[in-house]
């Protein structure tokens, strides 16, 4: 498994509208995927997120990026992204634990 960060910055007063569209519109394009296994997005009150993805393997990491998924979904927070994001792709060494996707944010 692989673990793709993207490490970004937006408006704090555009923090609860950028989650909004990342639900709405980057999971759904994620999901569509091959390779895809989950997503987890880590927010602070000062507009620093981390956009965590897991897939199976470097190559479908590979095809993603070749495909533009991402750089159209990017796009979408034009008005509310403060720098650059940064993008770094980890081999997932250990993964145990974890359960529940949206069900376990609403527990």
């Amino acid at each position: 498994m692989v673990a793709r960060i993207t490490s970004v910055r937006v408006n704090p007063e555009d923090i609860d509208e950028s989650v909004r569209l990342f639900d709405e519109s980057v999971i759904p394009a994620a999901e569509q995927e091959e390779g895809f296994q989950g997503v987890l997005l880590l927010v602070r009150d000062d507009g620093h997120a981390l956009a965590i993805d897991l897939c199976d393997s470097i190559e479908h990491v590979r095809a993603n990026e070749a495909s533009g998924v991402y750089q159209t979904q990017v796009k979408k927070f034009a008005d509310k992204i403060v720098e650059r994001p940064r993008r770094d792709v980890y081999r997932v060494a250990v993964a145990k634990g974890l359960k529940g996707g949206r069900e376990l944010l609403e527990a």
